[in-house]
């Protein structure tokens, strides 16, 4: 979770329950202490219980205890320090990550008209098993996969929101959250193929988000201030995907291709939709994603029935998969999730009249997501990219592509299964994140 936490306003459906154990803690800080002498049997009990936490901690893990919780956040803490150092000390190495073109796996979709619009829809935290649960709970998000070419046994590469979104638009990872790319992205290759680039927020009044979208070097950040209705201050789903159509009406008009992106943010952790209600409405998890569900079916509509779907491609992915709270736990009981920031998430490219298609990409994450993209227009330039289009098949002698990163710990997605790297493959990564670390710092050298 401290990955996510400047994102305060995120834990609004809880932030009762946060503030008062803060006070509570600031209470109690203020009570008088007396001195107690301890004599030798206190003090052999204490020893005795420490030693007992320690033995179930090795056992158990360190969730059930609160003394190695804040042990690993220094150590966390120390490590950070030693790996900012290492990088410091890094040469010139944007070398090692040039790739003088996108290399494509696909003939460009006959059917696409010369430099399509581009939209990419990132969905706050959404599982590709939430979509696909026999509920029904986002039927309309389950019907655009089967009209489109979808990726299955898809991961993300990162956690959380900070991470996930730069992190895919520059197919990098990222050290710390605001942390600036300075190598290419989507939107800089597009920008230098004649289109126009947007963004728009749906957390305007979150100064920090905005600030960190405006690093992403896009023409333009919409942030629409009036009327928010959604939690924490931010656009409602519903008002997300009017803005959204909205703005590519107004693009469209430009005369020129664009690429626009937007993050929707109703289905965030700890939300409840105040608007449409899933069944009985007494699952806010349940309830938050089936309303973002139905706004997207309604915009979709609109879009079908446009002119703009004659001439744009739409891609459907999230920043990350659902992080597995105990909300999430009680309201999908049946999904056994090897780990809470890690998982299958939903992408899938749609173009009206497009031959549908299902690709297992076995475990590939979402380092591809540009690459890909980018592959299916059939746009090539000079790029940084760790990923490669997952139109490739899965040996692509891709050291990334099935590598989870955060700034704690490193997993591997490969063929479908979570697990931690070898020893070995666990070297390589961390050298090897070293140099991109420095790379992403510095001026392009080729």
């Amino acid at each position: 979770m401290l990955t996510n936490f400047e994102s305060l306003d995120g834990l609004s459906g809880k932030f009762p329950i946060y503030i008062g154990g803060t006070i509570l803690v600031l209470l109690f800080s203020f009570l008088p202490v007396g001195y107690v002498k301890f004599f030798k049997n206190n003090t052999a009990f204490l020893s005795a219980f420490l030693a007992f936490e320690l033995l179930i901690t090795m056992l158990y893990g360190n969730s059930y205890s609160q003394a190695f919780g804040v042990y690993n956040i220094a150590l966390q803490y120390k490590n950070n320090m030693e790996l900012r150092a290492a990088i410091k000390a890094q040469g010139n190495v944007t070398k090692e990550f040039y790739k003088d073109k996108i290399s494509s796996a696909r003939d460009t979709d006959k059917k696409l008209p010369k430099n399509p619009n581009v939209v990419v829809i990132f969905t706050e935290g959404l599982s590709q098993h939430v979509i696909d649960d026999e509920r029904n709970i986002m039927p309309n998000v389950k019907d655009l996969q089967n009209k489109s070419i979808t990726f299955n046994n898809y991961y993300n590469h990162t956690f959380a929101t900070y991470r996930g979104l730069i992190g895919q638009l520059y197919s990098g990872y990222q050290l710390e959250n605001y942390d600036k790319n300075n190598l290419v992205s989507i939107q800089s290759i597009l920008k230098n193929n004649g289109y126009s680039t947007t963004f728009i927020n749906a957390e305007p009044k979150n100064t920090q988000f905005t600030s960190y979208l405006e690093s992403f070097g896009f023409d333009k950040v919409i942030s629409d201030y009036k009327n928010t209705k959604g939690n924490a201050n931010s656009l409602s789903d519903e008002q997300s995907y009017n803005k959204l159509f909205e703005t590519m009406q107004k693009e469209n008009e430009n005369g020129k291709p664009f690429f626009t992106s937007i993050y929707t943010y109703g289905t965030h952790q700890t939300f409840d939709s105040s608007d449409k209600k899933f069944k009985d409405g007494k699952d806010k998890v349940l309830n938050r994603f089936y309303n973002a569900d139905y706004y997207f079916g309604k915009f979709m509509k609109k879009f079908n029935k446009s002119k703009l779907s004659k001439n744009t491609v739409l891609v459907f992915t999230t920043d990350h998969s659902t992080f597995a709270d105990a909300e999430y736990k009680s309201a999908f009981p049946k999904e056994n999730r090897a780990n809470p920031d890690l998982g299958t998430m939903p992408l899938s490219i749609y173009f009206k009249g497009i031959s549908p298609e299902r690709l297992d990409v076995q475990g590939r994450n979402s380092l591809s997501l540009a690459p890909t993209v980018l592959d299916y227009i059939g746009v090539s330039e000079e790029n940084y990219f760790l990923g490669v289009s997952l139109f490739f098949g899965k040996d692509n002698n891709n050291s990334y592509d099935t590598i989870f990163h955060d700034n704690s710990y490193t997993l591997s997605s490969d063929k479908a299964s979570i697990q931690a790297p070898t020893a070995t493959q666990q070297e390589i990564i961390d050298n090897q994140l070293q140099k991109y670390f420095a790379a992403k710092q510095q001026i392009v050298e080729k």
